[in-house]
């Protein structure tokens, strides 16, 4: 008989090293610059960063609860579709698919390429291999996009031979880009020539002339805490889970959120707000400043490095979830195929790697996400919201761990997204029309799976 089961391999230290390498991406090398040109305040500026952390807590926290009840492969798929429905949950997973995992693979992987191509020219998005029309459609090769395939299929690989091996190189990652920042934040102290004068006043709210401009800096900043919560996607691979997920969740955060509002810190001890204002390297112009000599170098690398890992765990995480639809009869049944030998979701990972290397190759990844953005945003409220539906649908199941702050953390975390949700919907009201018809496009789908022979329900999920 086929195996269709994961074995649970990473234990907490992985566990936390997943969510931390996600969430340390691009935001905190070049998100401030955007931040101050909003909020003129040193004050403000961490204020925002706190606020930004603090909702991505109250999600982790939320999670917490609903990751030690339900310890399997899928994460938000599976708190979806217990707490509102199959189909709510298919929705959730087929959006994952086409666009966020999938999207965000192709995204990074191109980001990696821009960031590698500082240390190896020849590596150029200017430099085509091919250019040509498929029904109308583009397809461009470039030197970059080519690199950027190659890099989406060697993870992609890596990732089939096990998980304890993709874990292992997360983890060197992961430490290497928490070092480089533990790193910056010392010398900085140590050596740098900064002034602590800059932050002072250190609120000036008098500066700020529209208060809506608190909402367009904290709409970066959530992106910058995206990840939060990746490790509920590999639930059923971690050792202990009802002990070690909550824990993984809870530290992970407090380290992010620490670690950002330190090297912000850094930040403004080496420029003065408005110095900081619009600049888009921002910790380039920092360190460079603090150390009075070119950094582009170092800070380019650190990036490329974080670039890396989160793309590392995001080919990781989806997969599961894909495994998981595809156990209940909602999606292709051969992804519930779990490689004999190397015990992964390897058929999970390879289509996530083809469509990924499509979207690159199209270009497409972020046209979908600017359409998907709101969908994304009402998603992650409901899958949060799932703690409160669960208590009074499932009262009887067994909770490890209970969220602390309930109700609050969680409504918290509700109202900020759909209120993020309404904004962007309002502003791009047609972008988000299409978002929801991408979205609408997989409730046929759902009723083809549903409906099909293969359509069964697996015990204990």
């Amino acid at each position: 008989m086929e195996k269709t089961d994961l074995r649970r391999q990473l234990g907490l230290f992985d566990a936390v090293m997943l969510i931390a390498g996600d969430m340390i991406g691009v935001g905190i090398f070049v998100i401030t610059g955007f931040v101050a040109a909003s909020i003129q305040s040193p004050g403000g500026i961490l204020s925002v960063w706190l606020l930004g952390g603090l909702l991505a807590l109250a999600g982790a926290l939320s999670c917490a609860e609903l990751s030690a009840s339900l310890p399997y492969a899928g994460g938000d798929y599976i708190y979806l579709r217990e707490a509102y429905g199959r189909l709510t949950g298919f929705l959730s997973g087929w959006s994952s698919f086409f666009v966020t995992f999938s999207g965000s693979v192709a995204s990074l992987a191109v980001g990696f390429a821009a960031y590698a191509a500082f240390f190896f020219p020849i590596i150029s998005a200017d430099r085509f291999l091919f250019s040509t029309e498929l029904f109308g459609w583009p397809l461009r090769l470039s030197v970059a996009s080519g690199f950027s395939i190659l890099v989406v299929i060697a993870l992609s690989g890596l990732h089939c031979v096990g998980v304890r091996q993709g874990a292992s190189v997360l983890n060197v990652l992961t430490v290497l880009k928490i070092g480089a920042l533990l790193g910056i934040i010392l010398l900085a102290v140590l050596f740098g020539n900064g002034d602590a004068g800059h932050f002072s006043p250190f609120l000036d709210f008098s500066r700020v002339s529209d208060w809506t401009a608190f909402g367009a800096a904290f709409i970066p900043i959530i992106f910058a805490y995206a990840g939060w919560n990746v490790v509920i996607y590999l639930a059923g691979e971690v050792k202990q889970p009802e002990r070690n997920l909550p824990r993984a969740l809870l530290w992970a955060n407090l380290l992010v959120i620490g670690l950002y509002l330190a090297v912000n810190a850094v930040y403004i001890y080496a420029l003065p707000v408005d110095k900081m204002q619009g600049t888009l390297r921002i910790s380039e112009a920092a360190t460079t400043a603090l150390f009075g000599q070119q950094t582009s170098a170092w800070i380019t690398a650190i990036i490329t490095v974080s670039i890396l890992g989160a793309l590392n765990v995001t080919t990781m995480a989806g997969p599961r979830i894909y495994y998981a639809m595809a156990r209940d009869g909602l999606f292709f049944r051969g992804l519930t195929r779990v490689h004999p030998r190397f015990e992964t979701p390897s058929n999970a990972i390879m289509l996530q790697a083809l469509w990924s290397c499509i979207l690159i190759l199209t270009g497409t990844f972020d046209q979908l996400f600017t359409y998907v953005s709101v969908m994304i945003a009402l998603f992650s409220a409901l899958a949060v919201g799932s703690v409160m539906v669960l208590r009074v649908k499932r009262p009887e199941l067994h909770r490890p761990y209970r969220t602390w702050g309930y109700p609050f953390l969680p409504l918290f975390y509700i109202l900020a997204n759909v209120g993020i949700a309404l904004d962007s919907a309002l502003k791009r009201p047609w972008e988000s029309l299409g978002g929801v018809l991408i979205v609408g496009l997989g409730i046929p789908a759902y009723f083809f799976w549903s409906r099909s022979k293969s359509a069964e329900k697996q015990p204990g999920e």
